[in-house]
């Protein structure tokens, strides 16, 4: 058996630190950007809110999903896995043209970014 690598568990720490961190920016970066979304695209609350609906409803359904995908296949691999989709979807926001394709996208990330909180 190898001896653990000095520092290694401090290094996991904060790379699932990070991750987490930028989950939570990423969480609140729409309700920031709201008043000029709305504004720009002539949107009113309601339209608004599915595009916060949409991720969320995602986010919620996903835990349970995520939680036994990442029983089912390791943490570490099943982290990276679900990191390398949420970071793809969150690129896929710049290709949104609408409302229907922008609450696909924050669906796709909310599924994505449920896995680091199962």
């Amino acid at each position: 058996m190898k001896p653990p690598i000095r520092g290694l568990r401090w290094y996991i720490g904060g790379l699932l630190f990070l991750s987490t961190v930028i989950n939570y920016i990423d969480r609140q970066t729409l309700s920031v950007l709201a008043p000029d979304i709305k504004r720009e695209f002539a949107w009113n609350n309601q339209t608004f809110a599915l595009l916060i609906i949409s991720f969320r409803i995602a986010y919620a359904f996903g835990q349970s999903a995520s939680g036994r995908f990442l029983d089912t296949v390791g943490i570490r691999k099943g982290l990276s896995l679900t990191v390398a989709f949420y970071s793809f979807s969150a690129m896929l926001t710049s290709a949104a043209t609408g409302l229907r394709s922008l609450c696909a996208v924050r669906f796709l990330l909310g599924a994505g970014e449920s896995a680091t909180d199962a």
